[in-house]
């Protein structure tokens, strides 16, 4: 049947129209995903030539320079030596104890007003930890976290719609853009809902709370919410001034035909549901620098694509495109 679309925005329906006209997109896509995908996950050599951040006795992050620079003007908290930035005893050896110290500084950093990763402050405290399911070693704002170069965690819900019911194949996907007043990526491309995941939370928990505030979904859609993965990356922060070892899990959320996404929460400030041929030509102009997703969501949604096979394995880059969308070591 022919594709409808659903649209509650400004700009991406006439985007998308504008380039109806053309015939099927290229015929191999993976080199040109593969491109976008590497170039979100392109900060392996400043992550191994950044200096380790130790607490305890135990490597769980990595300070760039620009960093380090500010975090040794503190070194009542923090000693600094030419290979390690380490969080003294002194700081306090309690979850407790260290992210009051650290948070002095923090709020510090944030008065001098010379880190630019700051003013994006969000009142969101994140677990700082070796891996997911290890014991939280100090919470930190969530504009801080990066300054550490601790892996950090994510959930992105993917909503779709298969118009064909019988294969469950998606057509269309749901895309929203930012919002222009966004303290991070403001007016970029984005998908249904997702967020940085607080300290406590679980993915799942996470993810249907995001799919709540960000796009109206009720409890009862929510409950369709189906994980599906995660991809995994060390890219630079759009401040330079951190390393973002970032996990995402992702999800996906079969729509239903007439459903439609409301903004609830100002983050989002449109969405448009458009066939996934549309969705993979804007995919190609974000690679050439026309069109632009936030970064890490080109690649969610391209691990989308390439799940439910969108991306043929008898293409050229297939098995790459596969190992750099887990281009970090997910933990």
């Amino acid at each position: 049947m022919p594709h409808r679309r659903l649209t509650v925005s400004f700009g991406l329906s006439l985007l998308c129209r504008s380039m109806h006209g053309l015939s099927a997109f290229p015929s191999s896509n993976a080199r040109a995903f593969l491109e976008v995908v590497r170039s979100n996950n392109d900060a392996a050599s400043s992550a191994k030539n950044a200096r380790r951040f130790v607490v305890g006795g135990e490597v769980v992050g990595r300070v760039l320079e620009k960093s380090v620079n500010v975090l040794s003007r503190h070194l009542d908290v923090f000693s600094v030596s030419d290979d390690a930035v380490t969080l003294r005893a002194e700081a306090g050896a309690s979850s407790r104890e260290r992210t009051t110290s650290i948070s002095r500084v923090i709020n510090s950093l944030r008065a001098e007003g010379t880190v630019p990763m700051l003013n994006g402050w969000r009142d969101e405290q994140f677990a700082i930890r070796h891996s997911f399911f290890s014991p939280t070693l100090f919470t930190v704002e969530r504009a801080a976290a990066g300054l550490f170069g601790c892996p950090a965690y994510g959930v992105f819900v993917v909503g779709y719609v298969a118009d064909d019911a019988s294969t469950g194949i998606p057509s269309r996907v749901w895309v929203g853009r930012r919002s222009p007043t966004k303290q991070t990526w403001p007016g970029l491309l984005d998908c249904l809902a997702a967020g940085g995941m607080a300290a406590g939370s679980m993915p799942l928990e996470a993810a249907r709370k995001e799919a709540a505030e960000e796009a109206g979904i009720s409890d009862d859609l929510a409950s369709n919410i189906r994980p599906s993965g995660g991809v995994c990356y060390t890219g630079l922060d759009e401040t330079g001034w951190a390393l973002k070892r970032d996990v995402l899990y992702t999800f996906d959320l079969r729509c239903p035909a007439d459903f439609v996404p409301v903004c609830t929460d100002g983050e989002v400030a449109s969405f448009e549901c458009m066939p996934v041929d549309d969705l993979v030509r804007l995919i190609l102009r974000h690679a050439n620098d026309e069109v632009q997703f936030k970064p890490n969501v080109a690649v969610v949604f391209i691990d989308f694509l390439m799940r439910h096979g969108f991306v043929s394995p008898d293409e050229d880059g297939y098995l790459e495109l596969l190992a750099e969308l887990r281009g970090a070591e997910c933990r």
